[in-house]
């Protein structure tokens, strides 16, 4: 997107509050008291919209973006939302169908929203979108899984569970979903938390949605192990796969939320 704001003069009330709220300090009023870019402010911007998202008269344009086609501001219910915190589980049985590609749309448009360090587009997902691709990369996963000789805590127990007519590293998924992160663009210190915020959203959501998910440090170790199976998972060059998520339409359903202890926490 490029980086450029556009003022309505008719509508801008002269707040300022575009100006306070640039984390770079990028804007300020010109002559006539309406909002401008500083000299090179262009090349400060980050293109957070934050300017566009603050502005109470909808008056400041980022991009080309419509101020008006942006969705209302809303934090929801927080007891539904500390609920639906309680009530995710580690899904591990999953139905053999297909997620619902409105779906996958929603689970994809939602992947634009989760931040990064310095709001930097250093993310890459590939999601696998069809129970038929997830059977290709299971079959290859296990025909080199069982060729291994690898001395690998993971392939071995692969490979046990294999033998015994289980799946122990996909659990049935009919679908996966990979984050990959280009180090050279990321900012220093958020090259591994991006992708983990980024699936922590994921996490959630696709609960809300009615999914199962399940973090998979085994299907990650085979990726970064098997680089057959790694290529099928579509990673540009110039990425490291991060971390590896499973989805599905749960075969299971849980009752209640568990009772857990208070966390180790000391206020200051």
């Amino acid at each position: 997107m490029k980086k450029s704001i556009t003022i309505d003069k008719s509508k801008c009330i002269h707040c300022g509050m575009c100006i306070k709220d640039c984390i770079v300090n990028c804007i300020e009023f010109d002559s006539e008291k309406i909002p401008k870019y500083v000299d090179g402010g262009d090349k400060m911007c980050i293109g957070c919209q934050h300017c566009m998202a603050i502005c109470p008269a909808g008056a400041l344009s980022f991009g080309g973006k419509n101020p008006d086609d942006s969705d209302p501001v809303g934090y929801g219910n927080s007891d539904d939302l500390l609920r639906l915190i309680k009530s995710r589980r580690s899904v591990r049985f999953y139905k053999n169908k297909d997620i619902p590609a409105e779906t996958i749309d929603k689970l994809t448009d939602m992947l634009a929203y989760p931040p990064t360090g310095g709001n930097v587009d250093t993310l890459h997902f590939s999601i696998v979108g069809t129970a038929e691709k997830m059977r290709e990369i299971i079959k290859v996963t296990y025909e080199k899984v069982c060729e291994s000789n690898r001395d690998s805590t993971v392939i071995k127990f692969a490979k046990d569970g294999y033998n015994k007519g289980k799946d122990i590293v996909y659990r049935g998924a009919p679908s996966m979903i990979t984050v990959s992160v280009d180090k050279s663009k990321a900012i220093a210190g958020c090259e591994n938390a991006d992708p983990i915020i980024a699936l922590s959203y994921l996490d959630l959501y696709a609960q809300s949605l009615g999914l199962g998910t399940l973090w998979c440090d085994a299907a990650l170790t085979i990726a970064q192990d098997i680089p057959e199976v790694k290529a099928l998972l579509e990673i540009p060059e110039n990425y490291t796969l991060n971390y590896i998520m499973l989805l599905g339409v749960p075969n299971v359903k849980y009752q209640r939320t568990v009772q857990r202890e208070p966390a180790n926490v000391k206020i200051i």
